[in-house]
């Protein structure tokens, strides 16, 4: 179901984020049952319509984005469709609180060989940054270290990226090809269904 707002709503969210979201050209959200919930915001949600919770994670990915990115911004370097960012959420390592995957867009992050995406704490600090990773992300069911194998897709294949106790390695496409079968066994974020939010 599409919700309509009024014009004055509308032109009121575009001047607080400053971006023009004609840009954001999305499908209908797909669902996947998993134990943990994962955040998959309809494509026509607005943040009118976010919870609390949904809410609060979009200001603290704005607030790391704009903080991780202040020179840039500064010098203005970062272009508007750069400016924009989807979000998931999954427990990582079994502690009840949720990492935070922050998939980046346009050519300041996205290139040839995929995107920079980035891996939060529940709290907000950076543990991984991603690069040349293609969306959507895959979390295994396996694990190393205490917290669930990620399975990236970046130069063509699948790569099995497993923690290291601080990190995950950041490069995927220099990391073990995955060959078994991983639809069916693992969980996907940062679908192409998934909102983009302006920071």
């Amino acid at each position: 179901m599409k919700v309509q707002f009024p014009v004055v709503g509308l032109l009121s969210g575009m001047l607080l984020f400053g971006c023009n979201s004609s840009e954001n050209k999305v499908n209908s959200t797909d669902t996947v049952a998993t134990e943990n919930k994962s955040t998959a915001i309809p494509a026509d949600a607005t943040a009118n319509t976010l919870s609390k919770a949904d809410q609060k994670t979009v200001d603290l990915v704005k607030l790391k984005l704009t903080t991780m990115f202040k020179d840039e911004l500064a010098k203005n370097l970062i272009d508007t469709p750069g400016r924009k960012f989807k979000f998931f959420e999954y427990d990582l390592n079994g502690d009840a609180k949720k990492e935070i995957f922050v998939g980046l867009t346009g050519s300041n992050f996205c290139g040839s060989g995929g995107c920079t995406m980035l891996l939060l704490s529940p709290e907000g600090e950076l543990i991984t940054r991603f690069t040349v990773v293609d969306y959507p992300i895959q979390i295994s069911n396996t694990m190393t270290k205490g917290w669930k194998d990620l399975i990236l897709h970046s130069n063509s294949k699948d790569h099995l990226m497993k923690f290291d106790g601080k990190a995950y390695p950041a490069n995927p496409s220099i990391q073990p090809v995955y060959t078994a079968n991983s639809s069916t066994s693992s969980v996907k974020g940062l679908d192409a269904s998934d909102q983009l939010y302006t920071w």
